[in-house]
């Protein structure tokens, strides 16, 4: 595959099987006698569409640490095209494997699998979301350690008992924002899976479900989601059960046990432990102070912020909006980063970004991880709303980078997500 046919299809909707329905919930609960306690999203059953560049993106969002060095430039552009000629498409608009990608097999099909298992779960979330809580719009992605941890979970004076209850835990939690509703932010946790198999997929499900009940917000159980991925050589498929919100319950043992330190109650996260925890994730428990979810979604939001100035090179920003955990063990090197460059895609949205020049065969591709311009911009401010305001602006734009009818050759190929990040790719 040259560089103009893996753009071609990178840029354009192809489809894929969405599998949620009752025989799901019971094809995976067989794989555990514990009472799961999940549902299937009607939202999220029957054949969808996606475009692969927008999994590349929140791949790469979603995946990137909380360290920066001058090699990791380099390293973290050339891990995402390695994917770049991963995909195909059959006849029917059936998105598959391309011919390399079916040629990569044992281990490195493993990883393969899940490194995209994590951008289609993302990806399949943020629609779930949207579903959930209709005009809601995605503002953030956060590694659930990062949730766990220090500033992360504390807004000002007050402490939101955000916990783990047990050794096995989700991958992200998912923050979204209604304005204007009674309940202005909402949060949930993702588990992410990814396999080749379509019968192991379904045991991989069965741990993913137990995963979502390993953290608590004050004594509820947030609302979750399980994504489990099958990447086969002629078909992509993408399972997905929910686990609704809930007062927490006691842990019946069965297949995939989580171990807890003290039975689900009530009260629980509250009380326990609270001095070991503290030193665990060092944060500053308050008795008195009342543990709030919103403060955890502020907090959280500003950690998310800190990401993706962070993934556009915006050092000030990231200066601003970064919690202490993010700047921990940090080794920034800020002369030695690519220098931020503006781009313009063809849909018209201003782009300020880092960028690297690779060559490929086919040609040179220059590759972008920015931010919508004015996301960019207002993050450098020390207004909230004005960052969320700007956010929302962009996601009403995304939609005009995905018409892209014809490409030419040297035609940029453009993901936007609807919190403002941007991966271009542009042909040189």
């Amino acid at each position: 595959m040259d560089l103009r046919r893996a753009l071609d299809i990178v840029a354009q909707p192809w489809t894929y099987f969405g599998v949620s329905d009752a025989q799901l919930c019971v094809d995976v609960q067989a794989y555990t006698d514990d009472d799961l306690g999940v549902r299937e999203v009607p939202a999220l059953d029957g054949d969808a569409t996606v475009r692969p560049l927008d999994v590349l993106l929140r791949l790469a969002v979603a995946t990137k640490p909380q360290y920066q060095t001058d090699l990791y430039e380099v390293h973290r552009h050339w891990s995402l095209l390695r994917y770049l000629g991963l995909f195909d498409a059959d006849s029917d608009g059936q998105l598959c494997l391309s011919s390399a990608g079916r040629r990569i097999v044992a281990n490195q099909r493993r990883v393969t699998s899940e490194e995209m298992g994590v951008g289609f779960a993302v990806y399949r979330a943020q629609e779930w979301m949207a579903a959930r809580w209709p005009g809601a719009t995605a503002t953030g992605v956060i590694d659930i350690d990062v949730a766990l941890s220090s500033g992360v979970i504390r807004a000002g004076a007050v402490t939101s008992s955000v916990v783990q209850r047990g050794r096995r835990r989700p991958d992200y939690l998912l923050i979204a924002e209604s304005p204007g509703s009674e309940d202005r932010y909402h949060y949930a946790v993702v588990e992410c899976k990814g396999t080749k198999d379509w019968r192991y997929g379904l045991d991989q499900m069965a741990s993913a479900c137990v995963q979502l009940r390993g953290v608590a917000v004050g004594s509820r159980q947030p609302p979750g989601l399980a994504v489990g991925t099958v990447l086969a050589d002629d078909w992509v498929c993408c399972r997905a059960l929910e686990l609704s919100p809930g007062r927490l319950r006691h842990h019946v043992p069965g297949t995939y046990p989580v171990e807890l330190s003290e039975p689900f109650e009530d009260t629980a996260g509250v009380h326990i432990e609270r001095e070991t925890f503290a030193r665990t994730v060092h944060v500053d428990m308050d008795e008195e102070a009342p543990m709030s979810a919103e403060n955890l979604v502020r907090a959280g939001t500003q950690a998310s912020w800190a990401s993706l100035a962070d993934f556009a090179g915006n050092d000030y920003a990231f200066q601003r909006w970064a919690p202490p955990v993010f700047r921990t063990n940090l080794d920034r090197d800020v002369r030695a980063r690519p220098q931020r460059v503006e781009r313009q895609t063809r849909g018209g949205l201003d782009v300020v970004g880092v960028r690297n020049l690779i060559t490929l065969p086919g040609g040179e591709l220059e590759v972008v991880f920015g931010l919508a311009a004015e996301v960019d911009e207002a993050l450098a401010d020390r207004d909230a709303d004005r960052v969320i305001e700007a956010q929302r602006r962009v996601a009403g734009q995304r939609a005009q980078e995905h018409d892209v009818g014809r490409r030419e050759p040297r035609d940029d190929v453009t993901a936007v997500s609807d919190d403002g990040a941007v991966l271009m790719l542009i042909p040189r």
